[in-house]
């Protein structure tokens, strides 16, 4: 009896369902209503001073900037703080910091911990988003400090003006206030949309104590070492470039799906989620409460790898590992190539035609995607010439990410179809894992923060060939043994994909498709009754 019918449910239903769920579980928490217990973050209480600042555009130097500080100070009042305002030194500076301070009980002369969100916005659009969430996140957090057990460090707080213009005010703050010599951590709060779930994106160098605090404090973990090679290769910066570069170390916690929305007209208090609010709100209350009854005189370490994994736990292990667990993966990799000619179970014949096919499906699919430019590029020039209109494509950049993953994955599934009739799927398997240990050594070498991503893959995707190697061709021990091997790719790239397509607009979509081909590579061992038609674990 053919038992390819209940194999290729299996393999679609693991597949699927560990996808399904590591995306599923980056979904932001649900908002908190204003009743909820006094110490915890409530959304709808955030949301409330979201809707005070986002009136209007309020850029710097604007009767709206003068309104906002006005609404600030008596906020930072209400909490029985005593704030002030930061006149630069130079008169002719339109710029003007907010600032207070939470006293902690801990001994005097201590680091403390800031606080930070800028506060203007741009002169485009009322900045619900980017930022007056995060000016809400810093107030709401206040208040629920206050309301908790008392810190041991000083809170300051900083609500700087001028960020869009060239990162003034937190320029201003470290090169003029003498609060910006107390300040050992900072957690700085930003947004790039209006929904979505909060990502801890970028660290201050030297981050291993702080990813530490960070895997034990926040409750909704969401943060990889990749956006830290992806950030320093964008030409974006935030206050915390500032803070860094005067030797702080500190955290960026911001939201990015929405992207349509930033630094427009509709970035406004009814499009943003609340649940993103309560995301950010939660997480950054929860590192304040951390941070806030430790010692930060000293809260720099050896920089790690990390990943959050299913929203629930940081892995984090120190950068010097990721080249030995390269060479581990290469040896490995080796290994298993030896015993498969010995035994005849391969070919290189059939290896090389394993990544041959993994080529041309990179291919396939950038021209799929030139194509979509262009097809999109004529649409936009019939729209202007018939209706006068350009299709607004960010809005919709999800979807067609999406979509173009799909065909992207289809092309590659039928590549692989098409050639495993006449080549070991064993051997074609290995093949398409040679890109991963090329792309395991590379980033082990010049991108270590984002060679995580590749080497588990890589490890446990050679682990399971190995397996299928030793075991008696079409195994039911084997066949397991590939789905679970299977499973760090799942749990990695999914949600990977999601932020990337939330994050990242259409004109870099090409990386996206190449890492689904790559990431279809390894899954062909457990995808396998859905390519081969029938076994070709046969000898080479």
């Amino acid at each position: 009896m053919d038992d390819r019918g209940w194999r290729a449910g299996l393999a679609l239903a693991w597949t699927v369902g560990i996808s399904w769920l590591a995306i599923d579980l980056q979904k932001p928490p649900p908002a908190l209503a204003a009743d909820s217990l006094e110490p915890v973050f409530s959304a709808v209480r955030a949301q409330e001073h979201v809707v005070e600042i986002a009136q209007a555009p309020h850029p710097t130097g604007s009767s709206e900037a003068k309104r906002v500080r006005k609404f600030l100070l008596e906020k930072l009042a209400q909490l029985a703080l005593e704030a002030q305002v930061q006149i630069p030194k130079d008169p002719a500076s339109p710029v003007r910091n907010v600032l207070a301070r939470l006293p902690g009980h801990g001994p005097p002369g201590k680091k403390a911990l800031m606080l930070c969100a800028h506060y203007d916005s741009v002169p485009t659009g009322p900045g619900a988003g980017d930022n007056a969430s995060g000016v809400a996140v810093v107030l709401e957090s206040l208040r629920a400090l206050k309301a908790g057990p008392p810190l041991e460090r000083d809170v300051l707080v900083l609500f700087d003006d001028g960020e869009e213009h060239g990162l003034l005010g937190a320029l201003i703050f470290v090169n003029e206030h003498p609060w910006a010599r107390e300040v050992g951590v900072v957690i700085n709060l930003d947004a790039r949309g209006n929904s979505g779930p909060s990502i801890m994106f970028e660290t201050s160098d030297d981050n291993g104590w702080l990813i530490r605090q960070y895997s034990q404090a926040v409750p909704h973990p969401l943060a990889t070492s990749v956006s830290m090679d992806i950030y320093r290769s964008l030409p974006n910066n935030t206050d915390l470039t500032v803070f860094k570069r005067a030797g702080m170390a500190g955290l960026n916690f911001a939201f990015s799906a929405g992207l349509a929305y930033y630094h427009t007209s509709e970035d406004t208090p009814e499009n943003l989620d609340p649940r993103t609010l309560q995301h950010q709100g939660e997480n950054a209350l929860a590192m304040a409460r951390q941070l806030g009854q430790l010692d930060l005189d000293a809260p720099k370490h050896n920089d790690v790898i990390y990943t959050s994994i299913l929203s629930r736990f940081v892995l984090a292990y120190p950068m010097s590992w990721a080249l030995p667990l390269a060479l581990t993966a290469a040896s490995l990799f080796l290994t298993v190539v030896v015993i498969g000619l010995r035994t005849r179970r391969l070919s290189l014949a059939d290896v090389a035609a394993g990544a041959s096919v993994l080529f041309v499906a990179m291919c396939a699919a950038l021209m799929a995607l030139a194509l979509l430019f262009v097809v999109g590029f004529l649409w936009n020039v019939l729209g202007l010439l018939f209706y006068g209109v350009k299709v607004p494509w960010l809005k919709f950049d999800v979807p067609i990410l999406t979509g173009c993953a799909m065909l992207t994955a289809a092309m590659t599934l039928v590549l692989k179809r098409w050639s495993a009739g006449a080549r070991s799927l064993l051997a074609l398997s290995l093949g398409a894992l040679s890109w991963w240990l090329v792309l395991t050594l590379f980033t082990a070498l010049w991108l270590p923060g984002s060679s995580y991503l590749f080497v588990w893959p890589t490890l446990f995707g050679v682990l399971g060939l190995g397996v299928s190697l030793r075991a008696r061709p079409g195994a039911t021990s084997a066949r397991i043994m590939t789905l679970l091997c299977a499973t760090p790719a799942l749990v990695l790239f999914p949600p990977l994909f999601r932020n990337i397509f939330d994050g990242l607009s259409l004109e870099l979509a090409a990386p996206g498709m190449i890492l689904v081909v790559l990431f279809l590579g390894t899954m062909l061992p457990a995808l396998e009754p859905l390519i081969v038609p029938k076994l070709s674990y046969h000898h080479a």
